[in-house]
């Protein structure tokens, strides 16, 4: 017969909620009361004492009648993964009949803190096809490659204007 371990022993370091407490598989060699066994502990990592309290026990549960099935993947019909990952401007996304077009971004304001710690953000952005500028918030652009490219001028600006203070600094000394 299969059984389980329940060691409540946690390694220093770990923490006992996530650890697996019920180790295993061993094998009971003998009953040696009701309420002691002896397992087979022989050839495998752990180190403990071989008879332990009943209580400690838990038989091992097979399932000889639950079918199993096996998955046969064809080579065309494997993901892309590929393809999945390509950049977001060499697809063009749907647009919902509601949804317009995002032609740049021009602006960024943020403002307070969510519950969570994350820094609320609103993005000043041009519309394609319309003069009037407006702020939306972060969640609700639809245009990821257009905001990576606004945040990564903004840390080149950023860059720039500290190269810049640097050479006054410089003159001035």
């Amino acid at each position: 017969m299969q059984v389980w371990l329940y060691l409540d022993r946690v390694k220093e370091g770990y923490a006992r909620k996530l650890a697996h407490m019920w180790h295993g598989p061993f094998r009971v060699i003998e009953m040696l009361d009701n309420h002691a066994a002896r397992l087979e502990v022989a050839g495998t990592n752990y180190r403990l004492f071989p008879i332990v309290h009943v209580s400690k026990l838990k038989p091992v549960r097979s399932f000889p009648d639950r079918s199993t099935l096996t998955l046969v993947v064809d080579e065309e019909d494997r993901f892309n993964f590929d393809e999945a990952l390509l950049p977001e401007d060499s697809w063009e996304a749907g647009l919902d009949e509601d949804e317009f077009e995002v032609e740049k971004i021009v602006n960024m304001r943020s403002g307070r803190r969510t519950r969570y710690g994350r820094v609320h953000r609103e993005f000043q952005v041009r519309w394609k096809g319309y003069d009037q500028l407006s702020w939306v918030d972060e969640a609700d652009l639809n245009c990821g490659a257009l905001l990576r490219e606004y945040e990564r001028g903004v840390v080149n600006r950023n860059r720039f204007t500290v190269m810049q203070s640097h050479e006054v600094e410089e003159e001035i000394s």
